[in-house]
């Protein structure tokens, strides 16, 4: 091909590229874990909506330093295979990729971990929670605030519209019910939900609420055979669908 193809991904954060629930690890100092816990519990298992307990969150962290930030996205730990997952798409020779954090996160960690773990790389979607610890040239990242669930969709399909990725090339990577959204969007632009590892109410909402045509565009991805979450098999699902769309070995 004369041009590259174009590709567009977006990943959660919070249990899908790191295993740490990194509300409570921000707040844990300040004795607050428990607390933060709770409420992402609540809209992870759709008990409530992340709109409604966002002001919540928000309240908790009020005690959180930049630095501290800084120091946990310096330590944070990913899942196997996140990392070079990533950088297998920015550096790909044969497919140009915008790759998005998008998340319920915290912006002001979200943006953070983009510049210290990925030089400033990704495009950043997140909650607007601890932004006043950032710096402009880490706001410039910061492609949208998401408040509520279905943010993650609109993300999704803005990327589709600047970016127009080759037909089929558009993902989207989460593990909880509130990444709904964000697969079936995926699914309805002629791309591909992945969900990793997912929870069991993420698994329910996609075999009885979900249409089964967007459904069945969603990937479930499982824990490897030591029980560990891989990320290493988002890696092969996208490359096999580069493949097969562009005959390009990714």
């Amino acid at each position: 091909m004369s041009k590259k193809a174009r590709l567009v991904f977006s990943t959660d954060l919070n249990g899908t590229l790191t295993p740490d629930n990194t509300f409570a690890k921000l707040v844990e100092p300040d004795g607050l874990a428990d607390e933060m816990k709770a409420l992402m519990e609540a809209y992870t298992t759709g008990q409530c909506s992340f709109a409604r307990v966002m002001p919540q969150m928000e309240k908790l962290a009020r005690g959180v330093t930049k630095k501290r930030v800084e120091d946990y996205a310096a330590a944070m730990p990913l899942f196997p295979g996140a990392a070079r997952t990533l950088e297998t798409l920015l550096d790909s020779p044969v497919v140009k990729v915008r790759a998005t954090l998008s998340t319920t996160a915290f912006a002001g960690l979200a943006c953070l971990l983009n510049e210290i773990r990925f030089c400033n790389r990704l495009l950043v979607a997140a909650s607007p929670v601890l932004l006043e610890l950032l710096d402009l040239r880490h706001k410039r990242r910061l492609v949208r605030t998401v408040v509520a669930e279905a943010d993650k969709a609109i993300v999704l399909e803005h990327l589709a519209a600047i970016h127009r990725p080759h037909e089929g090339l558009i993902f989207h990577v989460g593990d909880t019910l509130g990444d709904l959204p964000g697969l079936l969007q995926a699914a309805k632009l002629n791309g591909t939900g992945i969900a990793f590892c997912p929870n069991s109410e993420l698994l329910a909402a996609l075999a009885l609420e979900a249409p089964k045509d967007l459904s069945e565009r969603v990937e479930i991805v499982s824990p490897g055979p030591n029980g560990q979450p891989d990320y290493r098999q988002v890696l092969e699902i996208v490359r096999k669908k580069v493949f097969a769309v562009c005959g390009l070995a990714l």
